[in-house]
């Protein structure tokens, strides 16, 4: 059934193919979960504690099946959840593993504006200019990211979003411009569960 759904997956991640194809299973939207989870803690963890890397993909997940249930609520479609939330899951990490290479090649480069920005923060005064605080420490790195990382991120981003956005189409029987508005939407949502979920692995790990 895994190797079925991640047919399903690759195809969707291809813009072929409907949500509806994904298994019917719970065990396999548990199984999309950890993965995901497991997806975006490889990706922060060279550059974050475990705990936030482990939080970050938590959080993600979470955002992704709270927006994915209000989302077919709404238009009375839970029959439909399994399926759909498989579907953006794992989806999102097969976008989360291509992406590995370039953020990988990126590493260097983050962790020296990661330790930057730290040591910027401690010394900081009240009158201190964020926005000057980051245009400093963006010219005074050391370490750049190689440009084929940086383009094949971005192109990444915007990939996973048209697949994102077809998949909430077919799943919900939107129109085009609203599945683009709702899609949108979501991130937003995602980033609230997110920074929710880092909030309270700081506090459980201070």
């Amino acid at each position: 059934m895994f190797l079925q759904a991640l047919r399903v997956a690759a195809g969707l991640a291809l813009l072929k193919g409907d949500p509806a194809d994904m298994p019917y299973s719970i065990n396999l939207a548990r199984l999309a979960a950890a993965l995901a989870v497991f997806s975006s803690a490889l990706l922060l963890s060279p550059v974050a504690p475990l705990s936030l890397a482990l939080a970050t993909g938590i959080g993600g997940v979470a955002g992704v099946a709270f927006f994915t249930r209000q989302l077919l609520r709404g238009k009375k479609l839970d029959n439909r959840f399994l399926q759909t939330v498989s579907a953006q899951l794992l989806v999102g990490s097969l976008f989360a593993l291509a992406l590995w290479p370039a953020f990988a090649a990126m590493t260097p480069a983050m962790r020296e504006m990661m330790e930057l920005m730290r040591a910027s923060i401690e010394a900081a005064g009240p009158d201190t200019d964020p926005m000057a605080t980051s245009i400093r420490i963006s010219e005074s790195l050391q370490n750049r990211p190689p440009v084929w990382a940086q383009l094949w991120s971005d192109a990444l981003f915007v990939w996973s979003l048209i697949a994102s956005v077809r998949i909430n189409r077919l799943a919900a029987d939107l129109s085009m411009p609203s599945s683009w508005l709702l899609t949108l939407l979501s991130l937003f949502v995602l980033t609230g569960f997110v920074m929710t979920a880092q909030l309270i692995a700081a506090i459980l790990t201070a």
